[in-house]
Order: C-alpha cells, then structure tokens, then sequence
C-alpha cells in the first residue's frame, strides 16, 4: 500500500508524497467447481457444444503473517477515501440540487478526501456510513452516525475541518470486522457454507456500515468465463468465449475490439509456443484484454520456458506522439464522449467498467503498473516517492512452450484513485485539476514452480 505523508498539503494543491508500506501476503486459493449448496451442482460444467466449458470460480484469500512485512491489523496508512470520491463523482454534474448532495455526502461517513485505515480495513471492511447510504437499515438501529435529514435546521458549521476533526475521522476508520482468516483447520472450499462466508462491498453489521475495497472478492462467486477446453481443439485450450454469458464485455465502445471477448483464460495455456507468437490474455480484474510478447528465455528447475511480457505500447495511449508507446488499437477505450477521462499512456481509466445502475459514470478508479512502471513520464512527475524498477514491478508469463504449462506467472497491478478539483466542493476545490494517486499495488501468481509442478 502507498501511505500519503502530507494529505493537507495535497488538499492546497501541493505534490503527495507517498511512502510503501508492506508488503503483506495472502495466500489466494481459486476454486473452478464448488458446490451450489442449494442445487448440490458443480460451478462447473461440460457444455452441449462438445468444445466448451462454463465455470464460475471462488477465490479464498489466507493471511500468511510469516511472510508479510508487519501486521496488517495493526499498520494504519492514509488514503484517498475511494466511497467520498465516488460520491462526489456521482453527483459531480448535478445541477441545482448539488450544494443539498453534496452537504449529505460530506455529513454521511467520515467526510473527508483522505482517511487513515488499517491496511486489513481497507481491503477487507472498515466502518464509514457513506457506502450504506441506499441500503434500508434493519429494524431496531436507528439513523445511522452522522446521517442528516437534510430538512431540518442545522445550526452547526461542519464545513471547515479542523485538526481535532482529522483526528477524529482517523480513530473512527480503525474500527472493522476482520473478514479474512488465517488457515488453522482444513475447510473443504469446493463444499463449504459458502452463505454464511460471503461478504457484499458494502453492509451494516452491527447497526454500523461496514465498507472494504475488497471485501465482495474474498469467497464471493464470480462471473461465468465460457472457454475452450481443448478436447476437440488442442490448439483453442483456454480460448475465452464468453464472460457473464455474453461474447462482448459490454464496458467498451459497442462493437469495438476492445469490447469483444477471446484471449486466453490466464488459468489455462495451450501447447506448442513459439518464441514468435502473441500471447493474448483476457484478464476480467484489468476489465480489458491485454498482448504479451516473447522477450527471453529463462529457467526453472532446470526446465527452459519462454518469458512473455506485455510490450511498451500495450497500455499505450492512442495519442501518445511516441512511436514505442503509441497504441492506435487502445482508441476504442477512450470514452471521452460520455465523460470519461482518457489518461496518457500507461494509466487506464477503469470508470466504465465500475458503472452500475447506482453509479452511472463508476467508481473513480485507474490502473496501471505498480509504480507507474512504463508510464508517461507526467504520472511520476506529480507525485513523489515512486521509483519504477522492471525487475520488481513487470507483468509476466514464463511458460513451458511444448505443453503450454506456466512455471512462472507474475500479474501485477496498481490502483490508482481519480481526484478531480470540484469549484462547488470546499474540500475538493484547492486540489489539482486532475491527480491519479496511487494506494494500493499487488502481484497475483509465483514466480517459481514447486519441485512438483516441475516434475
């Protein structure tokens, strides 16, 4: 995670300066076939055709504390408050009604641009009021804290934030509910009580709304991915064909590449690589497809594989007057006529696929590598604290080319939140025009095989 040092200064304008704190592991476990407790059917399932396959997966995510650099529990950074941001996005162009929005979105919740949260809050569930806003309250609790009713008369100024109120919002955000475990007793994760598992993003536990940035992911039941098995066509194994039982992604320009589904499931390769091919992965967390090309050799337990890195251009703006960073293909991910910002090359504005029916213009979110590894240069420019290094920040695929077996798989990604100065907003209106923050990196995958795989 990245800790902003100066989060008042930020406010005035001035550059963040972050600090890496971390890193901290978990072991994530995915499971392709679990049982529907209610069915007792497999998520996973033969299709008709006699060339697919439809699953949906879990993934189950353990701390391991040994290998983490500190207690997540008990190590507190300060970060964009992505709800506050959200909010104020949603109702950024709202016309006359603005100034009443905006007074409920401040007085919901913690109400401020930047919050310090125990990393384990952040992800995994900490209390702010502001995400539980449209969720009906269960009989017995009351007004949620801090909840106004905009009608009645206010004699209090709460517009200006002083440093008792700073601190104040500090101590609140260190309350949560841990919802991650440490592996003690064997679970069954195919056959479990998935129900009394799963956790939504947002909920009230306890009469106090409960809000993490991954808190849905960890044993929810993702989207069904429809892909090729490869028993009627080795050389189509792991070929997506549809994602949420539908060929397009329906977050892109209609009709566009950028929008059609195909790419390989990062779980499953075929055999037979060349060094002179194209790996093409669908990765449904970057919302995107995204290329990947030969660049080495390397070895593995004595085994050679062919190591597959996305090129310069693969997050490249289609406007990027550099020749090795310009991207033509990206163009239909801009989406700057339904008010999306289109970002310089290396960071991808992930709004259109964060859009739900609540939230029509998404969650104020960017991607990009950890670090802004192979950025435009403005992206490091603004902030400080970032030093990108390829060894420790590239995305890659080591893969056993005859039978398209990875021996080494390295996602990895940056979130980055969207702050934009707001003239109406008295806490947003000194900030920057446009800052994309980082504050959250993470790498999936392992980068060696067990003496088993090898074998």
């Amino acid at each position: 995670g990245f800790h902003v040092t100066n989060p008042e200064a930020v406010m005035r304008g001035e550059k963040p300066v972050l600090e890496e704190v971390g890193p901290f592991v978990y072991k994530a476990v995915t499971v392709k076939d679990s049982v529907d407790q209610d069915t007792r059917k497999e998520h996973l399932e033969y299709n008709e055709d006699g060339e697919t396959l439809t699953y949906r997966p879990r993934k189950f995510y353990f701390l391991d504390r040994e290998q983490s650099s500190g207690d997540p529990d008990t190590t507190f950074i300060t970060v964009p408050n992505v709800p506050l941001l959200t909010g104020f996005r949603k109702i950024r162009d709202a016309g006359w009604s603005k100034g009443t929005k905006v007074d409920v979105v401040k007085k919901t919740g913690l109400g401020t641009p930047f919050i310090n949260v125990s990393f384990t809050g952040l992800l995994w569930g900490y209390h702010d009021e502001l995400p539980c806003l449209s969720l009906a309250r269960p009989d017995g609790c009351g007004l949620a804290e801090g909840e106004v009713d905009i009608f009645a008369e206010d004699g209090d100024d709460d517009d200006e934030w002083g440093d008792d109120d700073w601190k104040r919002k500090k101590r609140e955000t260190g309350r949560y509910k841990r919802d991650t475990e440490e592996e003690d007793e064997p679970v069954d994760l195919r056959d479990a009580d998935f129900a009394s598992m799963f956790r939504p993003k947002a909920e009230i536990v306890d009469c106090k709304c409960q809000w993490g940035l991954f808190r849905d992911r960890n044993v929810t039941l993702r989207k069904p991915l429809k892909i090729h098995h490869g028993m009627a066509d080795l050389s189509k194994k792991g070929l997506v064909e549809e994602f949420d039982s539908s060929p397009s992604m329906n977050w892109w320009k209609p009709g566009s590449e950028c929008d059609k589904l195909g790419g390989q499931d990062t779980s499953t390769l075929p055999p037979g690589w060349e060094r002179t091919q194209a790996m093409d992965m669908f990765i449904s967390l970057m919302c995107r497809r995204i290329k990947l090309a030969y660049e080495k050799d390397t070895e593995h337990l004595g085994l050679t594989s062919y190591r597959f890195i996305p090129p310069p251009n693969a997050m490249g703006s289609h406007t990027d007057p550099d020749p090795a960073k310009h991207n033509p293909d990206n163009s239909c991910f801009c989406l700057k006529e339904e008010g999306f910002s289109c970002f310089k090359s290396g960071v991808f504005n992930m709004e259109p696929c964060k859009r739900t029916p609540d939230l029509p213009l998404g969650a104020p979110i960017a991607l990009s590598y950890p670090h802004f590894y192979e950025a435009d240069q403005s992206f490091l420019d603004a902030v400080e604290g970032l030093k990108p290094v390829k060894e420790d920040h590239q995305f890659y695929v080591d893969v056993l080319p005859e039978f398209g077996f990875p021996l080494a798989i390295r996602p990895r990604f940056q979130l980055n939140a969207i702050i934009r100065k707001d003239e109406d907003i008295d806490i947003m209106s000194n900030f920057v025009d446009e800052l994309v923050l980082p504050f959250l990196w993470a790498q999936d995958g392992f980068s060696e095989p067990s003496e088993e795989m090898a074998s």
